[in-house]
């Protein structure tokens, strides 16, 4: 009797030894890290003619504006201010420019859409390409297509907005207004606030426009000629294009 018992509590002793199977938790799959996006520069400021210029980065962790500088990188939504003689020329990868003083503040939208809320721009697209821009403020929009437009929003807003085509054709679209105003060459439109009648065109005559073409804002005060320089130097007003009389 004491034999069997024996060999029964060996027996138990052994079975208690074996290793048991350890239980594995589930596995967890986590999702992977979404990829950065990468945003590219679009453009660049070319130029600093006079300061102060201030760029405000949407880009970077600065919250506040810094001085601009030659060849600094910019975004979209990037913001650019010029203060008193400042003056500055921005030039985008895709043959885009515009050139901005008085006081001006302008942010750069996706889809070369350039939005003017003070100051003086003139704005233009290399000669040979066709790169949709449009020159956006409260009062109108400017739509340019391988021209050069300029667009002026004084301090007295009363003074009405200016819009002018140095070369070529701009459309203007004016808010609560379905018919686009057609400018070329020479022509402009002063849209005044709460008007209820639309724009009048004004062409310039030859004189007048000999003038102007010698000492236009933002046209003859930098170092360098805007691209468009040499065909605003032959065309005349009314002129859609050298090509066209």
């Amino acid at each position: 009797m004491k034999t069997s018992l024996l060999v029964a509590f060996l027996a138990i002793a052994l079975i208690g030894c074996e290793p048991q199977p350890v239980s594995t938790p589930p596995t967890v799959m986590s999702a992977a890290p979404k990829p950065i996006k990468s945003e590219k520069a679009i453009a660049k400021i070319a130029s600093i003619e006079e300061k102060p210029v201030f760029v405000l980065s949407s880009h970077s962790n600065q919250p506040d504006e810094v001085n601009a500088k030659r060849d600094m990188e910019l975004y979209v939504d990037d913001k650019i201010r010029t203060h008193g003689r400042g003056k500055t020329q921005v030039e985008f990868n895709n043959g885009v420019g515009f050139r901005i003083g008085g006081d001006a503040v302008l942010q750069i939208q996706p889809q070369n859409r350039l939005y003017l809320t003070s100051g003086k721009m003139i704005t233009w697209v290399k000669p040979g390409l066709k790169v949709p821009t449009e020159i956006t403020t409260a009062f109108g929009t400017a739509a340019i297509r391988g021209t050069t437009a300029y667009v002026e929003i004084p301090k007295d807003i009363n003074q009405g907005v200016r819009f002018f085509s140095w070369e070529g054709t701009v459309v203007v679209k004016l808010p609560n207004q379905s018919k686009e105003i057609v400018l070329l060459t020479g022509e402009e439109i002063i849209v005044k606030p709460n008007s209820s009648t639309p724009p009048v065109v004004h062409r310039l005559d030859l004189k007048e426009w000999k003038e102007i073409s010698k000492t236009g804002i933002l046209l003859r005060s930098f170092k360098t000629p805007i691209p468009t320089q040499s065909i605003i130097d032959r065309i005349v007003p009314g002129q859609a294009s050298l090509d066209q009389l």
